[in-house]
């Protein structure tokens, strides 16, 4: 079995260029649930025109003896425009081809793949060098570090104030936008980082100053059962703020979260 990929010209390109510039976008939701009605999203506007119409036409072909004679089967594959090699993958636009000529000859679907990269390789790296020379490429490295650094911190930023806030407080770009809303929400947080800090310690003087065998004796503890359905739910708030797989987990105050339960009897 081998590979045939023939160069063919399209009409014209089909392929969309990569966006030129991304653009801060506000929308006025005006939601009222104590969030401000400005939220600040982003666009992507304008689009490189691309000129090439190579395509590549890409097929396999396979040699058999059937009754003393050479015979010779071929399998169109796809045809992956120039773009396309840049863009996608041949499993993106041949899997399931691939997929059928194997179960149809018995070679392996890696094996078909191998052949076809041996010649499909060298095309796809001239083709990304080429296009690496070029104002839409760098102006889309451009744009990328700008989303990946702004996906980074929104998600820094809502682990710890929650989902749905940085695009209310910061651009696409990492410009303020909002500053009273941010320090809202840095109250609130340290509002409620103060709480639980509190009701820890309150929780550990409680533990420190009843350490007696009627308090202490595991799975003897003296509680009511209405008193301890209010304790499993003490127990559950708890365990969800302080639990180590949890972001800013603590395993030492879950440790003794846990030995309180044990001593509840819940």
């Amino acid at each position: 079995m081998y590979c045939v990929i023939q160069k063919v010209f399209n009409k014209k390109c089909n392929s969309p260029g990569e966006s030129k510039k991304i653009e801060v976008t506000e929308y006025n939701w005006g939601i009222g649930d104590n969030k401000p009605n400005i939220y600040y999203g982003y666009k992507c506007t304008g689009h490189f025109v691309r000129t090439h119409k190579e395509a590549f036409k890409i097929s396999i072909h396979k040699s058999y003896r059937k009754n003393g004679e050479i015979k010779k089967k071929q399998w169109v594959l796809c045809t992956m425009g120039y773009y396309d090699l840049l863009d996608w993958s041949l499993y993106d636009c041949a899997g399931g081809k691939i997929d059928r000529v194997s179960e149809e000859t018995g070679i392996s679907a890696d094996d078909i793949y191998d052949i076809v990269y041996k010649k499909l390789d060298p095309i796809i790296s001239k083709i990304t060098e080429e296009y690496e020379q070029t104002e839409e490429y760098k102006i889309k490295v451009k744009n990328n570090k700008i989303l990946s650094k702004y996906f980074t911190a929104k998600g820094k930023f809502e682990e710890k104030y929650g989902q749905d806030n940085y695009d209310y407080c910061y651009d696409v770009f990492g410009m303020l936008r909002n500053e009273e809303y941010l320090n809202q929400l840095h109250k609130e947080y340290k509002t409620k980082q103060e709480y639980y800090s509190s009701y820890y310690e309150n929780f550990k003087s409680n533990y420190k100053s009843n350490n007696d065998s009627s308090y202490s004796d595991i799975g003897h503890s003296t509680y009511t059962k209405d008193e301890k359905v209010k304790l499993k739910k003490i127990y559950k708030v708890l365990a969800l703020k302080f639990h180590p797989d949890i972001n800013n987990g603590d395993a030492d105050m879950m440790k003794f979260i846990n030995r309180l339960k044990e001593q509840w009897g819940i």
